[in-house]
């Protein structure tokens, strides 16, 4: 086949004169990076009210009721219903047949138990995440710790628990057992409604500075030390947890 011959008096296309010619008409080729997709009404009730939880506005065994929920947020009750499910499927809430949903309320048994789950299996995440773990991981976690500080110098619980989180997570974050690390999740996001409860009783600056020694140990790669250091670091709020479970008890006596 002969070569293509140019039209008489085209002129080679030049992409970024169309672009910018595209542009100047309002045209726009491809995704723009300027562009945020804004949230639907489901997901902006479902982290409202996420966060009602993990900051304690709303206490383990509130009930959420539907139609205050959708006059709250100014909805209609379908994306209420579908927030719902989603934190239910997280955990954070449970259905109460003909009742409806509650804010999960545990037991000291349950609550305990949740611990012991979470060092089992963050041990094993933790184990199989170290043989991946990059210089990048160990950067995001010492940049985590500080905003971590920073933020409890401040007095910002809230931001404080959400660096925490995401600290605790950066330990296993190279492990491939995806299924283990949402069940991981699911048991954080169990223990949520009780996190403002107790963490006002933890020495704060003492857990920072036990994150430091975990920074050096996943630095240094020890697994072995890295493991221990994770279940001493999580066995400290075991007691601030009964001390929660000890005064209900007095009060409801």
């Amino acid at each position: 086949m002969p070569p293509r011959t140019a039209i008489k008096g085209s002129v080679p296309a030049d992409p970024e004169r169309s672009a910018a010619s595209d542009l100047a008409k309002g045209v726009v080729r491809g995704r723009r990076p300027d562009f945020v997709r804004p949230k639907t009404a489901q997901q902006a009730v479902a982290e409202a009210l996420r966060q009602d939880i993990t900051t304690g506005k709303l206490a383990p065994g509130s009930w959420i009721v539907q139609e205050t929920v959708a006059e709250q947020f100014g909805v209609s009750r379908i994306p209420i219903r579908e927030a719902l499910k989603t934190l239910e499927a997280e955990e954070y809430i449970t259905y109460v047949p003909h009742s409806g949903y509650r804010v999960t309320k545990l037991s000291l048994d349950d609550l305990l138990e949740v611990f012991t789950l979470r060092a089992i299996l963050e041990e094993a995440l933790i184990r199989d995440a170290m043989p991946s773990v990059s210089d990048e991981i160990v950067d995001d976690m010492r940049t985590c710790n500080a905003q971590m500080d920073a933020a409890l110098a401040e007095g910002d619980l809230i931001a404080v628990g959400v660096f925490n989180r995401q600290f605790h997570f950066l330990t296993f974050h190279a492990s491939g057992m995806a299924r283990t690390k949402r069940i991981v999740a699911q048991l954080w996001n169990t223990a949520d409604a009780y996190r403002p409860m107790y963490s006002a009783l933890l020495d704060m600056p003492k857990v920072c500075h036990e994150h430091i020694a975990m920074i050096d140990a996943m630095a240094a790669r020890d697994v072995e030390r890295m493991v221990a250091l994770n279940h001493e670091h999580r066995s400290h709020a075991i007691e601030p947890i009964h001390r929660i479970f000890e005064t209900e008890s007095g009060a409801s006596a």
